[in-house]
Parts: structure tokens; sequence; C-alpha cells
């Protein structure tokens, strides 16, 4: 059936069955820009579309998120709505949405001349997609041309990987979701394309992402006992692209992403023993030890640390709350652009969490303190309010921090903490022997690392180094010198994996885990 959407001025029709949710009908559609969703959990509010008429009595969970005036309105969550078989009213949908990646312009360097050959790599995550274009050839070799980034396209099936793969489970689910990947990169292709052909592209994801991008059967990353259909270090022919290289996928939940990233490790000849570690809806951490012994393990982290679920999140870009001060006053905001306040993004919570475990608005649990003897933390705490029956701190902007964030975040640092804590067990090597921490992906490079040191992610001892987007580099590196590939695959064949998900130990020590350090 025909299912109507009007956003401003702009009107459009889109293809809907019955029965299915109305979210994903319409962000998954390729019609309506992506949207980063919280995967139907009914908090982010991002969903919300308006029935222009008739429409349907709230639901519990959109009296919770929306208020009175949105509802009287017709506002409701798309996400606890499905396509009805009756003739649906138009449905308005809110402003177009502030998250998303800048993209760059895909034109080449000054000193490319037109026509070079060009090589592409790829760093499909779950939440956005990075890309960077090389001189393929000549005196440029290897010289980059163009970079860029989007969201992903694929953000309206929900934040987190266990969506993707339960909409993946179908084979009519799982052909959307790479056919919208692979068309984003096709017209990628095409653009760079006026400026001189590609070649070739490494596409560096984890494997989740890697196996729906090639339209595989996934069915062994949705069960346990978990298993991969392949082991990656391959070239795949698809419609539209250059041959695509697969990096290795070394297990079921550490993909070409971490492979790639470890590359870029090692060929940057990273002081032994480190830890490689990307902290965004699944962490993949890796140990090489002094002997270059590798040990790999990931654990699923949720969409938090992408700014996404929580009640005031957004992604990072113009008028997101990158960070907080504690100040005479009371909590200020940083944030890198002027104009009001859109939302916290991830490094801003974590920055606002550590600010108040040091004055002690917050204590080891994670519940807020109102009788702190420090007298900032009495003003701070003082304006503690409760909205709907739920507990939260009122911030700049109109913006707010409610209890459940705040456990949100302590989920994702024992889960984390934990599983660096028993990645180091697995090698043998104590924290306190570790030459150097490395932290990859967008959150490593904008966060505070004492922030990370205060909420006890990470220990204390370790030299805490920021390395950007180590698996952009190591595709890119790939798709210039692929001979690099075979011995890549070797080191992870080597490699010891430290299995997470099944240990029935781990589950109960993450429990205990789920509290901060001591402040000081």
């Amino acid at each position: 059936m025909k299912l109507r959407l009007v956003r401003g001025r702009t009107a459009l029709e889109i293809e809907a069955r019955p029965g299915e949710v109305l979210s994903r009908a319409i962000w998954l559609s390729g019609r309506v820009e992506p949207t980063p969703l919280c995967t139907g959990l009914g908090r982010c509010g991002r969903c919300r579309v308006r029935f222009t008429d008739e429409a349907p009595q709230p639901l519990p969970v959109e009296k919770d998120m929306l208020s009175a005036g949105a509802l009287a309105a017709g506002w409701r969550l798309a996400c606890r709505r499905q396509v009805s078989d009756e003739n649906m009213p138009a449905l308005e949908l809110p402003p177009s949405a502030p998250d998303c990646v800048p993209d760059g312009q895909g034109q080449p360097g000054d000193k490319t001349a037109k026509g070079t050959p060009l090589l592409l790599a790829v760093d499909l995550g779950t939440t956005s997609v990075q890309w960077r274009a090389l001189a393929a050839c000549g005196p440029d070799r290897g010289m980059k041309t163009a970079e860029g980034g989007f969201l992903n396209p694929q953000a309206g099936a929900g934040a987190d990987v266990v969506s993707r793969l339960a909409l993946a489970a179908g084979v009519q689910g799982r052909t959307l979701l790479s056919n919208l990947v692979r068309a984003s990169l096709s017209e990628l292709v095409a653009r760079l394309g006026r400026t001189g052909p590609v070649k070739r592209l490494c596409l560096a994801a984890n494997t989740a992402m890697t196996d729906i991008f090639l339209n595989r059967d996934i069915s062994g990353l949705a069960a346990a006992p978990y298993h991969t259909g392949h082991a990656g270090h391959e070239t795949a022919l698809l419609p539209g692209l250059p041959p695509v290289y697969i990096p290795p996928l070394p297990a079921p939940f550490v993909g070409g992403d971490a492979s790639a990233a470890l590359l870029a490790m090692l060929k940057a000849a990273t002081q032994r023993p480190f830890i490689l570690a990307d902290l965004g809806t699944n962490a993949e951490i890796i140990l090489v030890t002094g002997q270059g012994n590798v040990f790999m393990t990931s654990v699923p982290l949720g969409p938090a640390l992408e700014g996404i679920g929580m009640e005031c999140g957004c992604l990072a870009g113009p008028q997101a709350a990158t960070g907080f001060l504690l100040t005479p006053s009371g909590l200020s905001v940083r944030k890198p652009e002027g104009g009001a306040l859109r939302g916290v993004s991830a490094t801003g919570y974590i920055s606002l969490l550590a600010q108040l475990r040091r004055c002690g608005v917050l204590d080891e649990n994670g519940h807020f303190v109102k009788d702190s003897a420090m007298p900032l933390a009495q003003k701070i705490a003082a304006t503690l309010e409760r909205e709907r029956g739920r507990l939260r701190l009122p911030l700049p902007g109109g913006l707010w921090l409610s209890a459940r964030d705040v456990e949100e975040v302590l989920k994702v640092k024992a889960a984390f903490s934990l599983a660096l804590e028993k990645l180091l067990e697995a090698g043998g090597l104590p924290g306190r022997e570790l030459a150097r921490i490395c932290l990859a992906g967008a959150l490593g490079e904008h966060v505070v690392h004492e922030d990370l040191l205060s909420l006890g992610f990470v220990p204390r001892g370790p030299r805490v180094l920021t390395v950007g987007n180590a698996a952009l580099d190591g595709a890119a590196l790939l798709a210039l010198e692929p001979q690099k590939g075979p011995a890549l695959a070797g080191i992870c064949r080597k490699a010891t994996q430290v299995q997470l998900a099944q240990d029935a130990v781990f589950q109960r020590q993450y429990l205990k885990s789920m509290i901060f350090p001591e402040c000081g």
C-alpha cells in the first residue's frame, strides 16, 4: 500500500506492507534521510510522527515520552505503531534531523591530475559510514584525494548490531539492508568517478555488517553457539561497485574493522604490549603482547556511546553538548558551535558523569546524592527534580540527565572494563604492565582520557593514546597494498579468541562491576 509522508513543504509516498512496524517502513524506505533510532525502546523519540487525522489513542510509553501538547496534536511513536491495512492518514515527520555526519565533496586534491585512478577505503559502522579516496598510481600514489562520511542508511532498523541481525534473519530484510548500503556506496563511487575511476575498494566492518552487506546468511551470528560463515580475506564482485576486498574476519564478533585497525597499529610500530579498543555499539578489543601474541574479544555495549537511546542524547555535531565544566555557579556546557543546544553527545555524557562524580553529586552506584558535604554538590543537587515520577538533573539549555541515563552509562562501563580485564587475564598480563591503551574511533578521538579513567572505563597506569579511525587507516593501507592481506589473515588465524558471550562467570561479574571507582 502507499503511505503518504509530509515534512515541511515536501510530500512523498512510500511503499509499505500492512502490519510492518511504521518506523522501519519510513526510515528504511530509502526515500527519507536516515535517522539513528533506539531500536524500539521508546526512549529517543526520533521516530515520532504526527497523524494528521484521527490519531490513535496514546500508549503508556508515548505518554511517558511525549508531552501532553504533542499528544493532543497527534504525535505518536512510529516504533510502537504498525502500518494499517486501511487507508492511513498522511503522516507528518519532524523537521530534518540534525543527527548527520558531514560528507566530503569527493573532489580531487590539488596535486592530483583529473582522471587519476582511485582507491576507496570504507569503514562501514553500525551508525555511520566513513570513507577515504586515495590516488592509485603515479607520483601521487597513496595520497588522500578526498574523504567524508554519512549516516548508515540502515539506521532506521535500530542503532545496534542486534537490531540489524533481527531484520536480516529473513532474506527480504537482509536484501533490503544490503541494498541500502550498496546503493549509498555505488553513489559515492559514481561521484568520485567524475574525477577518476575507482579501481578497488576495501570495506572494513564488523562481521555482522559485513555479511549483511554481502547479503549472506547471518544465522551463525544470531544465536549461540555463534560462528562465522567465512573468514573474510576475499574479494567480492558486486554490481555497481569496483572489486571489494573484505579484510580478515577473525571471530563472530571481531570483524574486518578490528583486523584493519590492528594492521594500522602494527604498521605504526605501536609500543608493546598494547591494547587496541574501539568503543562503539560493540566493543572490539585486541591485546598484542610483548612477544607478539594476539588475543581478541568483543562485548556488546549498545547505542549509549553513540549518543543514542539517552533521553537527551544525540550524535556529535553542531549544537551538541560535548563536555561539561564545574564552575562556582554550577555546571556549564561545552559545545563546538553557537546556537541552541539540541542534545548531549556520548563524550558529553562521559564528561558530565565524571564531573558529577568528582564533586560528589553521584555516588559509586550511580545514584544522585542530595546530602553531600560539598557546597558545590549541594548547589547542583538542589536542582534535582521529578518529572513523571522519575528523578532527573536539569542541565543548561533545557536538557537534563535522568537516573536511567546514568544507569545506561554504568552498564557500558561495566561491560567494557570487565571485558578488558578478562582479555588481560587470558593473556597473562597484569594491567600495570601494559605500555599503551589505544582508543580508536570517534569516541576515543574526542573524549577526555581523564574522564574515562575517573569513571573506571580503563585502568590507571598505562598511557592512553588516541589513534583516530584506525579501521579506516587500515582499510586504506589494504586498498593501497593488497599484498598485506595474506600476512594479516595469518595473524588473525593464530590469534586467541576470548569468548565472553557464553561465559557464566562473566555475567555474574558484570553485575558486580556496575559501580564507579572511588574518586581521588
